[in-house]
């Protein structure tokens, strides 16, 4: 076996230290991965943990090879001149054999010189270069051998990830002086020429070659990278057409540097039919059924019906959606409304037609919206009738570690609607909104969860304002320890009848008890109202959080600091 097989059989027996009783086996004066790996290599150690023991003439013969075995598990540390002092009792009753080793590793072999030179296409080649550059393979540092060869490794790994195919050490050594303790290396990789996408060949689908084209992120021509073929992937399957999705580079068609890469399409089925129960505190019992058509032709179109039914609301909406010019994110869609909400605080009936544009822009998610609303509704008696041709825009963006289950990140969400009565409108207006979430981790355990809203309408007179469109506080996702929209401007018969401006903002704390389980405190604050004055309404309690495979699943026992009762909140849905 090779010097440097011996070298590389020691770090794959790298293992953590485990207990040796300690009247039969002592190792002193080495710490660390060193001494953990002078441990798993150790036979005698091995071997005076058995029982029963081994026969003395056994553990002596275990002895003598002890310090060549103590010799080869420094050396990955660059440890070449130890001192080894070894003491091995194996006279009278077995139960007092015992073993003392003393190990000074003695001085560490550091770096001479470090030549590390990229040839080829590659040479030029950022991510290569930063393998290089982050290594701490260097001049000066100490010789550790699990670097190099994680070094090695890193070169190997990334030049295939980006289509060097034929890339391979052209000199790789290390030239250790053990005498002065110095270790030279030469480290030479030659990359070859850089791959390049050839023909890509897609299995037949329902939807049209060309709009699966419109999900590539490279085109035939673009060097290989492998992380451009797994957002290939990824890609299609999000596109919801498919049920399983293979881009396959042909490595054995390589030719002339062209690589051509297969896709093999499993379709999903055409209809997918949707129905669920649930409850709600601000919506009460609900249940929903659901038709989506993942394609109605070739160019990929989709159709969406939701039919949702709960104690204060029944909606059914229904969306046609052409997919964009990148598909992956950009969309238009032809939109339906008919609900009718009859709660505490409205009673309205709304119908609305329309269409949307969304796309990506950088971080940011951009829908552009053109909406016909016709409005009827109702308070304390009174019914007003409004129709509205409604343009807005929305700009929303989120950054997090884990959409499920965030550590830290955050969310921001900015709107505007306008109406006109020179473009079909009954009334002029302006509204314009923004939301915002925040997660902070503190410690280990704990959490810091924030969020807050402001809107404010502009409008001649708030009666010609429908329900719909007038902000409303209170309820599980705005004011807690307060009903659902019970929180608002106040009519001449005591009820709430929404106004034309909002302000909330929540501030809360959770632990984390178990795995998947957290308890939180929190204080929330706001009101929607018509004078600024309005004194914010503020509600306070504790929680209980599950992670589920679908999100945190959150019950909140919450009291009203302004007045007497409490409100018990249960929601399910990301925290960003």
């Amino acid at each position: 076996m090779s010097f440097f097989s011996r070298l590389l059989v020691c770090l794959l027996l790298l293992a953590g230290s485990h207990p040796a009783l300690a009247e039969r086996f002592t190792l002193s004066g080495v710490e660390g991965e060193p001494a953990d790996n002078i441990r798993a290599l150790l036979s005698i150690d091995q071997a005076l943990e058995q029982d029963p023991l081994p026969t003395r003439s056994r553990l002596r013969y275990l002895h003598r090879q002890a310090a060549d075995e103590i010799r080869l598990a420094l050396e990955p540390y660059g440890y070449y001149n130890p001192e080894l002092k070894l003491q091995v009792m194996l006279d009278g009753d077995s139960s007092q054999w015992r073993a003392e080793y003393q190990v000074n590793p003695g001085p560490q072999t550091l770096i001479g010189e470090a030549r590390l030179i990229l040839k080829g296409e590659g040479v030029d080649d950022a991510q290569l270069q930063q393998v290089m550059a982050d290594t701490p393979i260097k001049a000066g540092a100490p010789l550790i051998h699990a670097d190099y060869a994680a070094l090695k490794s890193a070169l190997q790994s990334r030049a295939a990830e980006r289509g060097y195919y034929q890339a391979g050490f052209e000199r790789n050594e290390i030239r250790v002086d053990t005498t002065a303790n110095r270790a030279d290396i030469t480290l030479i990789y030659a990359t070859g020429p850089r791959a390049r996408i050839g023909e890509i060949r897609l299995q037949p689908a329902p939807v049209s070659e060309s709009l699966l084209r419109r999900y590539l992120p490279f085109q035939s021509g673009d060097p290989v990278n492998t992380a451009r073929l797994v957002e290939y992937q990824r890609n299609l399957i999000n596109s919801n057409y498919f049920a399983d999705v293979e881009v396959r580079p042909r490595l054995n068609e390589l030719s002339d540097a062209r690589l051509p890469v297969d896709v093999k399409l499993t379709p999903q089925k055409q209809s997918l039919y949707q129905g669920g129960v649930g409850y709600g505190t601000d919506t009460g019992a609900r249940m929903q059924l659901g038709l989506t058509r993942r394609w109605l032709n070739r160019s990929g179109h989709t159709l969406e019906a939701r039919l949702r039914l709960s104690q204060i609301r029944q909606q059914l909406t229904a969306s046609y959606q052409i997919p964009g010019a990148n598909p992956t994110t950009d969309r238009f869609a032809l939109n339906f409304l008919l609900e009718d909400e009859d709660s505490d605080t409205i009673d309205s009936r709304t119908l609305a037609l329309g269409g949307s544009w969304q796309r990506q822009l950088g971080e940011w998610e951009r829908r552009l919206a053109l909406d016909w609303q016709h409005e009827t509704w109702t308070f304390e008696g009174e019914e007003q009738t409004s129709t509205l041709l409604l343009p807005s825009a929305r700009f929303s963006r989120t950054r997090t570690d884990n959409r499920m289950n965030p550590s830290r990140g955050h969310q921001i969400s900015l709107g505007a609607t306008v109406a006109s009565q020179s473009l079909l409108s009954d009334t002029d207006l302006l509204q314009l909104d923004i939301r915002g979430k925040r997660v902070d981790t503190l410690s280990e355990r704990w959490r810091l969860l924030t969020r807050a809203e402001l809107g404010v309408t502009f409008i001649d007179s708030v009666d010609d304002l429908p329900a719909s469109l007038r902000f409303y506080a209170g309820g599980d996702n705005s004011v807690r320890g307060y009903d659902y929209q019970s929180l608002g401007p106040i009519g001449d018969e005591g009820d709430v009848i929404g106004g034309r401006y909002l302000a909330t903002a929540s501030l809360e704390v959770d632990y984390l008890i178990r795995d998947n389980w957290r308890v939180a405190a929190f204080v929330d604050t706001g009101n929607a109202f018509d004078d600024r004055d309005t004194e914010l309404k503020t509600g306070a309690g504790l929680g209980a959080r599950w992670q589920s495979p679908v999100g945190p699943v959150r019950l909140d026992f919450a009291i009203p600091l302004d007045e007497d009762g409490w409100q018990i909140h249960f929601t399910l849905g990301p925290d960003l």
